[in-house]
C-alpha cells in the first residue's frame, strides 16, 4: 500500500514539473523557413519559337533523315525497270585461224575471223523480268509511305509527351506557390501558439517533395525535346518554344468503319499485297524460263591464201534437258511457296490491323470519357475541397495534414486531366497509324470547354 502511494506521488510530481517547464518556456518562432530552391525555370520553355503540331509534322516529313534516305533509295530503284527492257551487251571477237607454229609472220596464217554475237532472251522474258522489278519499285515506294506514317506517329507522341511534361511543371509551380502561402500561414499560427511546429515542417517537407517531382518532370521535358528535335532533324538540344494546347475531341466513326478504312488505305497492308503480287510475278518469270533462249553470231573471215567469206551462227538453249531440268523445278517450287507465304502474310497483316484499330479506338474512347469526367467533376470538386479546407484551416477547424492531402488530390486531378488529353492525342496518333491515313476534321468533334487552367 505504501509502495503504490509512493509511485502515485512520484508520477504527480513529474507531471507538475513538466507542465511548469512548458509554461516557463517561451514560444519561439522557427524563423524564416528554409524553403527548397526552385529547380526549373518556367520561362525556359519560351526560349525558342512557337511550334504547332502541324508545323512539326510538315518539318518532319520534309527533313527527317530516315525519310530522306528512303526517298533517295526509291529514286535509285526506280531506274531498274528500264534496265530490263534492253538486250545484254553484244560480244565482239577476233580470231586467228591456223597460225603455223614455225612462223612468226601473221600473214602466213590461213584466216582471220572477226565476229559479233548477241544473246536474245526468249519471247516475253524481258517483259516479265521488267514486271518483277516494277513490283520492287512499288514496294520501295510503299515502304516510304509506311515509314512516313511511323515518323508522323512518333512526332505526335513526342509532341504530346513534351506538352504534358511542361504542363505538369506549370501545375507543380502553382502548387509550390500555394504551399508557400500555406507555410506562411502555418508559421504565423505557430508563432501565436495555435499549432505545433510539426505543421510548419510538414509544409517544408511537402514543398521538398514537389521540387523533387519538378526535377523528374524537367528531365522528362528535356528528353521529349531531344526526341522531337531528332525527328525534325534539329540539334538535340535546340530550344522549342510554346506548344499548342490540345483540345478535347470526340471521335465520330465506329470501330468497324475505321477498320474498313484501314483495309483500303493502310500502307503496311498495301506492302503485304504488293509482296504477294511480287511473288506471282517471280513465278511467271520462272515458268517462262522453261522456254528457250537464243543467240546469233555473224562475222567476216579474212583468208590471205584464199577468197574471203562471211560466216553466221545461230543457237538455242535447252532448258528442259534432263541434267538441268531439276534447277527449274526447284525454282518453281520456291516461287510457289513464296506465293503461299505472301498470301498468308496478307491475312496476318489484315488481322493485325483490325486489332490495332480496335485497341486504338478503345484507348481513344477511354481518354475521351476520362477527360470529360475529370474536367466536369473531379477537378472542380478537388478545387472546392481545397478551398474549403484552406478557409477552415485559417479558423483552426481542420488540421494541416488535411489541407496537405486536399492539395495533393487537386494536384493529381489537374495532372490526370492533362494526362488524359495527352493520352487522347497519342491514342489518336496510334489510330491514324493503324488506319494508314489522317483522321480528318469531319471525323472529330471539338468539345467546347472553358478548360482547366
Amino acid at each position: 500500500m505504501l509502495g503504490q502511494l509512493a509511485l502515485s506521488l512520484s508520477i504527480l510530481i513529474l507531471g507538475v514539473s513538466t507542465v511548469a517547464a512548458d509554461q516557463a518556456a517561451p514560444i519561439q518562432s522557427p524563423g524564416p523557413l528554409q524553403l527548397p530552391p526552385v529547380v526549373t525555370d518556367p520561362q525556359r520553355t519560351d526560349a525558342g519559337p512557337p511550334l504547332t503540331l502541324d508545323a512539326a509534322l510538315t518539318e518532319a516529313l520534309s527533313s527527317n533523315p530516315e525519310l530522306i534516305e528512303l526517298r533517295r533509295q526509291f529514286e535509285a530503284i526506280r531506274e531498274r525497270p528500264a534496265q530490263e527492257r534492253f538486250l545484254a551487251a553484244p560480244t565482239f571477237e577476233a580470231q586467228i585461224w591456223q597460225w603455223p607454229i614455225n612462223s612468226l609472220n601473221p600473214a602466213n596464217t590461213n584466216m582471220y575471223m572477226f565476229m559479233a554475237g548477241q544473246d536474245i532472251p526468249g519471247p516475253g522474258k524481258r517483259r516479265l523480268r521488267e514486271a518483277v522489278v516494277q513490283k520492287q519499285v512499288q514496294l520501295a515506294e510503299t515502304d516510304v509511305a509506311v515509314r512516313a506514317r511511323d515518323v508522323v506517329d512518333r512526332v505526335k507522341r513526342a509532341y504530346a509527351e513534351l506538352f504534358l511534361a511542361r504542363k505538369a511543371i506549370e501545375i507543380h509551380h502553382g502548387s509550390v506557390d500555394l504551399l508557400r502561402q500555406l507555410a506562411d500561414v502555418a508559421q504565423v499560427k505557430y508563432a501565436t501558439g495555435r499549432i505545433s511546429q510539426q505543421d510548419v515542417l510538414k509544409a517544408v517537407v511537402e514543398l521538398s517533395r514537389l521540387h523533387d517531382d519538378l526535377i523528374t518532370l524537367d528531365a522528362q521535358a528535356q528528353l521529349a525535346e531531344a526526341q522531337l528535335n531528332t525527328l525534325l532533324d534539329r540539334p538535340a538540344g535546340a530550344a522549342i518554344g510554346p506548344l499548342a494546347h490540345p483540345r478535347e475531341r470526340v471521335l465520330l466513326p465506329s470501330a468497324n468503319t475505321l477498320q474498313e478504312l484501314a483495309l483500303e488505305h493502310q500502307p503496311e497492308l498495301t506492302l503485304a499485297r504488293l509482296g504477294s503480287e511480287y511473288a506471282d510475278a517471280r513465278l511467271a518469270v520462272v515458268n517462262r524460263e522453261y522456254k528457250p533462249d537464243f543467240f546469233v553470231m555473224g562475222g567476216y573471215m579474212l583468208m590471205p591464201q584464199n577468197r574471203d567469206a562471211w560466216m553466221a551462227k545461230v543457237g538455242i538453249t535447252w532448258p528442259t534437258a534432263p541434267w538441268s531440268r531439276g534447277r527449274l523445278t526447284a525454282q518453281r517450287a520456291e516461287a510457289t511457296a513464296e506465293i503461299a507465304a505472301a498470301n498468308a502474310r496478307v491475312r496476318t497483316v489484315e488481322n493485325a490491323l483490325r486489332l490495332a484499330v480496335q485497341q486504338a479506338f478503345i484507348r481513344v474512347k477511354a481518354a475521351e470519357r476520362r477527360a470529360v469526367l475529370l474536367r466536369t467533376t473531379v477537378v472542380p470538386q478537388s478545387d472546392q475541397t481545397l478551398e474549403v479546407s484552406r478557409v477552415a484551416y485559417q479558423t483552426d477547424r481542420v488540421e494541416f495534414l488535411a489541407i496537405i492531402d486536399n492539395e495533393r488530390v487537386r494536384l493529381d486531378a489537374q495532372l490526370d486531366y492533362f494526362r488524359s488529353l495527352s493520352d487522347l492525342e497519342q491514342a489518336l496518333a496510334d489510330l491514324e497509324r493503324a488506319v494508314g491515313t489522317d483522321i480528318g476534321p469531319s471525323m472529330l468533334t471539338v468539345v467546347t470547354t472553358k478548360g482547366v487552367q
